[in-house]
């Protein structure tokens, strides 16, 4: 039910809005709410509202379904500009939500610098932009992003389990208030100025994740996939630091920690796509049953470009490609990578 013209009134002065409704959405409103705020929960319409507006965590926010509310932020001949912006799309349906958010604050006209914090995870096919890039080319270069990421599954943080993520952008001051707005003992936020590092984290721990399910799921043993999460981790950092990644971000919450997390999690979605993968289902049928976006199927294709436009050597992700887009049996999958030629561990770093 959308909120009352009374209720909007009341909460505009918080100022927060998450676009957004599904799982990870709904936990960082619910993040908002614990710390005292009363954010707006966008979503492209109102059918895509629904589970949040169920969701008790959050009966004191606000719904606003974008294709009815396109002058949403114009009420009494004022422009409302929001405080802080949370971006919780699945990464390829960001460009679209940035896009919306431009047209309907016209800031072609008015210039305004928007606070944009980006849950998103995920490289954009074809461009592969990473998700404050693909804000940037819609929205312009003069705006505070930064990216929160880290190992949290979105129940666990709605349930008040203790949580800790990073924050990272290049503007330091914007991580501290992005702290101060969210922050609480039981959702930690760690501050970093590796906003690409974070990013590639965020996006490439699912393509991992996808493989040690598949590894679980073919009963590979736990040393199977101690030895993906391990060299999947050495692949994540050759990806970010060929695009400009400290190396040191991938030993820290959205490198190794969320790595962890999404490998072995019951509640990870990628790990699970794996698990199904390896039982002989077919990916447009996993994807279609699990009735969730699961952004490593997506990611794992723009991870292989990213590998051979910088000359990677990435046979994990090479591998996920050749099982998920060209049909390549997954056992066979796994028999090639354990063929592969001996050579010393960190080889890739003194290339």
């Amino acid at each position: 039910m959308m909120a009352s013209q009374g209720e909007e009134s009341k909460s505009v002065s918080t100022q927060i809005a998450v676009f957004g409704a599904g799982a990870f959405g709904q936990a960082l409103a619910a993040a908002a709410v614990q710390s005292g705020h009363l954010p707006t929960i966008f979503a492209p319409t109102q059918k895509d509202l629904v589970t949040a507006q169920a969701n008790p965590a959050l009966v004191s926010c606000r719904f606003v379904a974008m294709s009815d509310n396109k002058n949403y932020w114009h009420q009494e001949n004022k422009q409302i500009v929001p405080q802080l912006i949370v971006m919780a799309v699945p990464c390829q349906a960001l460009r679209s939500a940035a896009g919306w958010l431009n047209q309907s604050l016209n800031l072609e006209t008015t210039k305004r610098r928007l606070e944009i914090v980006i849950a998103s995870k995920g490289v954009e096919q074809k461009t592969l932009l990473l998700p404050h890039q693909i804000l940037e080319d819609v929205l312009g270069k003069d705006h505070y992003l930064a990216a929160l990421s880290g190992p949290s599954f979105a129940s666990e943080i709605v349930r008040g389990l203790p949580t800790s993520v990073v924050c990272a952008s290049t503007h330091v001051d914007f991580v501290k208030k992005c702290a101060r707005l969210l922050h609480r003992p039981n959702f930690r936020i760690y501050g970093s100025r590796d906003i690409i590092g974070v990013e590639v984290g965020g996006a490439l721990k699912n393509v991992v994740a996808m493989v040690a399910g598949a590894a679980d799921g073919l009963g590979l043993g736990n040393n199977g996939r101690a030895a993906v999460i391990t060299r999947g981790l050495g692949e994540m950092t050759q990806v970010g630091v060929s695009l400009g990644a400290d190396p040191l971000t991938f030993l820290g919450l959205s490198g190794l920690g969320d790595l962890v997390l999404t490998c072995t999690g019951d509640l990870s979605r990628n790990r699970t796509f794996g698990t199904r993968l390896a039982s002989g289902e077919k990916p447009a049928d996993i994807l279609k049953n699990l009735g969730e976006i699961v952004e490593g199927y997506a990611t794992a294709q723009s991870a292989y470009e990213l590998s051979h436009k910088h000359h990677l050597d990435t046979p994990i992700i090479d591998a996920v490609y050749g099982v998920l887009y060209q049909s390549v049996p997954i056992a066979s999958a796994f028999e090639a990578l354990g063929k592969r030629e001996q050579k010393e561990e960190f080889e890739w770093v003194k290339n």
